[in-house]
Order: structure tokens, then C-alpha cells, then sequence
């Protein structure tokens, strides 16, 4: 019999152990990707309204319409604790049939893995958030398989994962494609309307993104799959590990010997799949799709294929960390894990004891292979406070002001406030009004993805003008941050209005007329796009509805 308790017990000791630092006070994880402001003024760019890529739409604006209720520190928390306790006890919920040991095992293995490490210590929490909704997404699709009447839960998953990230968004439809299609016709038309209901939030503005370019020009080689070791790289991803960012790679990935043997873990839990029911061809599907796409880019030639397919296929620039794709491996090993335990669990007889210490292995052996994403990924992850001066520059800057943000030399900095750990610049979600900054991606080395914003290159070209502020002006232009300590930096002439905890802030206003720019989206296609959102919005209400009268 199912006891749910020992689930959540086992769910909670690993939120604790991973998320225990940012629990035992205040302040922030700032890492990355990772971006949590005090307060995060509305913006019609978190719905993707004014015309850019949709890179988090839609969860800013339900990141900034929450801070307008708490601090965003308790937003994180929140976020982050939620997120693994769902993914916990979602793994289990697939296992409900195995004992408690067998789900302990799967919620250890899914919960502690080096995907997950390497994804919270990029900062990609949204993307790590959609990951620890795939077990829930994977039990909507049996259900509906089984009932396609019972379209509820999936409704509820698709939209819940589409408002976490696009990448979410198109695995949990993977997901969803491989575990519930099958020869009945009525599952396929209702999989693709709630495929396309559930992701309109951000497919119909990424569709209809006026003020961007998108480039594959390089991409695929430099955020293809790494090898972490002399293992070589199949045997880092099949081991969920392999990330591009070789600098955020525990010590331990760097050891053969270690990721050899979560490889073999990996593939004692696809042993485990064979035990796993009339499913099992599914599963094993899923988990070879997941390994197979994020490994093309690093084959020979595969990141060549991919850029020649996306000059035709912009839209495949989706694909251009396809390492993220693998997160559906990690939920195939998990069930597959509570099989391999429980198998090993039926051999145990009186003169065989000794396999106990085999099953307590199993549960256990995702923790001794990875002991660095234990509390705080040991150390990697301190928590920090903006200082007052962020809050104040803020404050003088009017919602419908343009402001750049220098230094001019990409999007990630590194404060010494923050440990001088490098993060995506705040102050486009701190500042309110339009703020611009270098959205070059800087891989290392010669490796550069050029921005995607035209008005950055057009900032560019202004601030390598004869008269930098005067060309600056004629864009829109009114305000200048220069965040300090990070250089000598070449600032356009203007009247400091703040200079003070590592920010000056310069209004260019006062050495002439600031240009009014009126972007003009469209009104029909601010209709289509609040027609995606409010499909997504009802979709999730009519799906919560339906669950509701069965109390699931």
C-alpha cells in the first residue's frame, strides 16, 4: 500500500539538502540566468506585446505581478521550493505501485541528477521548474490514454509547463506525444488542440516578433554537449550530465571513473524499464529521443546539419541548447530506477540479506555520485542583497523612459556585491520603462552569438558616434546606468543625476531633445496575441474544473 507521508519525507530531506542555504535567511540566489528583483515592474514585454522574442513569457509577468505581492525573495523561495517538491512527489505518483523504497529511488535519482545541478547553477530555474513538472505531464498522458475523455490533467500540465518556458513547453508535449498517442483517433486531435491551446502564450509572439532577428550562426557548436571527462561525451549525457558551460562542472563529473559509473546506474534503471509494464517500449523511446537530440550537435557534422536547417527554420534556434531537451531522460531513468530497486528487492530471501544493502544503494547512489549539489551546490550558491542604490536609480526613472545599461560588453556581469559571480544584468526587470542592454553572448574564446535586438545594434553604432549622447538621443534615448567597478568605461556627456553604491546614473535629457519613438506593434496583432493568452488561461481554468468534481 501506498503511504504518501514517506514520499513527502523523502521529497523534503532533498529540497533541504539542495535548497537549505537560501532557506536560512534573506537575500537572493543570483547566479546566471537566475534573476530575482525586490520589486519587478509591469511591462507589455513580459507578454511579449512590444514586438521581442519571447524568452520568458510569460512567467515575468507572473514573476512581476507576484512581487507586487511579496518581496521577490520569498517569490524565489517559493518558486524553487515548490518546484522540487512537485517534481518529488510527481515521481513517486508514477511508481504508486512500487514500495516506498522503489519511489524513494525515483524521486532520489530524478530530483539529484547532474542535469539538474548543471541547470540550477546556470541559473535556468524556469527551465529546471518545466523539468520537475514532467512527471505529472507524463501521468496526465497515461490517463488520457486511457480515457481520452480525461483530458483535464493534460490541460492543466501543458498550460502549467508552457508559462515555465518554450523549452518546457515543447518537452512536455513530447512527453505527452510519446506516452499517450496511440491507434485511437479521438487522443490525436485532442493532444494537438491542447498541444497548441497550451502553448499559444508564447508561440503566437515568438510568431509574430517584429523587433528581432533570429541567428543560428554558430550556435548549435557552441552550446553543443561537452564531454565532463576522459569518458567522452555520450557517456556524460547518458550519465544526464554534459552541459556546454564546462565552468560550472562539479569536481567529481571530472573524474571517468565517477561518471562512468552513473553511467552505469543509468543504464541499471533502463534495465529496470523492462519491468515496467505494457509502457515499457514508450519509455524506452522517450528516454532514446532525449539522448539522441541532445547529442546531435555534438556528433560530426550534426551541428552543420542543424545550422542548415535553421536558414530555412529559424524556429530551430529552440534547438540551440539542445542539452536542455535531455531533461525527459531523467524522468525514463527515474521510473526505470524504481523498477531496478524493486527487482532487486523480490531476490532477497534469508540466506540473501545482503541485497538489502543493494536496494538502500540504489536509493541512495545519486547523492554518493553527486555530493556537490548538496546544500547550496556546496558553496557555489551565496546568498546576496542589492544594494540600496539599485532601488533608488530606479526610482528616477520613468516607466516611459529608454535606458542603456553600460558596460557595452554582453549581458552577464559580475558584482562584487554578488561574489562576483557572473549574472544576467538585473536591470532590464529592476528599472521600469525600456532598457536595453548588450545582448551578445560571449562563449569564450573568439565565440560570440551576436544579438538578436536590432535597437542594440543600432546602440552600438550610437556609441561609437563622433557624438555619442546626441546619436543616443535621436534612438529614444534618456537615461545612461553605468555600472561601476567593471573597467574603464567611455560614458556619453549628460547631467549625473545619481552616482553612488557602484551605479552612476546620467540623464542625457539635459543636452538636448530626447527623440520620442513610438513602436507600433499592430493593434491586430495585439489582439492575436491577447486572444493566445486568454486560450491558455481558460484552458488551465476548464482543466482545473474538470479535475475538480474527481478531487485528483
Amino acid at each position: 500500500m501506498r503511504r504518501p507521508g514517506s514520499d513527502l519525507a523523502v521529497t523534503a530531506a532533498i529540497t533541504l539538502l539542495v535548497l537549505g542555504p537560501l532557506l536560512v535567511g534573506g537575500g537572493y540566489w543570483l547566479v546566471g540566468d537566475m534573476v530575482f528583483v525586490p520589486h519587478q515592474p509591469w511591462k507589455s514585454a513580459w507578454l511579449g506585446l512590444d514586438g521581442s522574442l519571447p524568452r520568458a513569457v510569460p512567467m515575468d509577468a507572473l514573476v512581476s505581478l507576484a512581487t507586487h505581492v511579496v518581496p521577490g525573495s520569498v517569490v524565489q523561495r517559493v518558486l524553487l521550493v515548490g518546484g522540487f517538491v512537485a517534481g518529488g512527489l510527481g515521481a513517486a505518483r508514477l511508481v504508486a505501485d512500487q514500495r516506498w523504497y522503489a519511489r524513494a529511488a525515483a524521486i532520489t535519482l530524478f530530483c539529484w541528477n547532474p542535469w539538474v545541478y548543471e541547470r540550477l547553477l546556470i541559473g535556468q530555474w524556469a527551465i529546471l521548474l518545466g523539468y520537475l513538472l514532467l512527471p505529472w505531464v507524463a501521468r496526465a498522458a497515461l490517463r488520457l490514454r486511457a480515457d481520452p475523455r480525461d483530458w483535464g490533467p493534460t490541460a492543466v500540465m501543458l498550460v502549467l509547463s508552457g508559462l515555465c518556458n518554450p523549452s518546457s513547453g515543447v518537452m512536455a508535449v513530447g512527453v505527452l506525444a510519446v506516452l499517450a498517442l496511440g491507434r485511437d483517433r479521438r487522443t490525436w486531435w485532442r493532444v494537438a488542440a491542447l498541444a497548441v491551446g497550451a502553448n499559444l502564450t508564447w508561440a503566437l509572439p515568438a510568431l509574430t516578433a517584429t523587433t528581432a532577428r533570429v541567428t543560428t550562426d554558430g550556435v548549435f557548436q557552441g552550446f553543443a554537449a561537452r564531454a565532463e571527462s576522459a569518458a567522452g561525451t555520450a557517456a556524460s549525457v547518458l550519465s544526464l550530465g554534459g552541459i556546454w558551460k564546462t565552468s560550472i562542472v562539479p569536481a567529481e563529473r571530472t573524474s571517468a571513473a565517477l561518471v562512468l559509473l552513473s553511467c552505469l546506474l543509468s543504464l541499471v534503471a533502463l534495465a529496470g524499464l523492462a519491468r515496467s509494464g505494457p509502457d515499457r517500449r514508450r519509455w524506452a523511446l522517450l528516454g532514446g529521443a532525449a539522448l539522441l537530440l541532445a547529442l546531435v550537435p555534438a556528433l560530426p557534422g550534426g551541428s552543420d546539419l542543424l545550422e542548415r536547417l535553421a536558414d530555412g527554420l529559424p524556429g530551430l534556434a529552440l534547438l540551440r541548447d539542445s542539452h536542455r531537451f535531455l531533461a525527459p531522460l531523467g524522468l525514463v531513468l527515474a521510473v526505470g530506477s524504481a523498477h531496478a530497486v524493486a527487482a532487486v528487492r523480490e531476490r532477497i530471501r534469508p540466506a540473501t540479506t545482503a541485497l538489502w544493502s543493494a536496494v538502500a544503494l540504489g536509493v541512495v547512489a545519486p547523492l554518493l555520485l553527486l555530493p556537490s549539489l548538496a546544500w547550496g551546490a556546496l558553496g557555489e550558491l551565496q546568498r546576496s542583497s542589492y544594494p540600496e542604490a539599485w532601488t533608488e536609480v530606479a526610482a528616477l526613472v520613468g516607466p516611459d523612459d529608454t535606458t542603456i545599461v553600460l558596460p557595452w560588453v554582453g549581458s552577464y556581469r559580475g558584482y562584487a556585491w554578488n561574489h562576483r559571480r557572473a549574472v544576467l544584468d538585473p536591470a532590464p526587470r529592476l528599472l521600469p520603462g525600456e532598457v536595453l542592454i548588450d545582448d551578445r553572448v560571449l562563449l569564450g574564446g573568439d565565440r560570440v552569438v551576436p544579438p538578436e535586438d536590432p535597437r542594440v545594434v543600432a546602440v552600438t553604432g550610437a556609441l561609437a558616434a563622433t557624438d555619442p549622447a546626441a546619436a543616443l538621443r535621436a534612438l529614444g534615448v534618456r537615461w545612461v546606468l553605468v555600472e561601476r567597478g567593471m573597467g574603464a568605461l567611455e560614458v556619453p556627456d549628460g547631467r549625473i543625476v545619481y552616482d553612488g553604491g557602484g551605479l552612476r546614473l546620467v540623464d542625457l535629457a539635459a543636452g538636448g531633445t530626447v527623440t520620442e519613438v513610438t513602436k507600433d506593434v499592430g493593434r491586430a496583432r495585439q489582439i492575436l496575441l491577447w486572444f493566445g493568452h486568454t486560450c491558455a488561461i481558460l484552458l488551465l481554468l476548464a482543466g482545473a474544473a474538470w479535475i475538480l468534481p474527481s478531487r485528483e
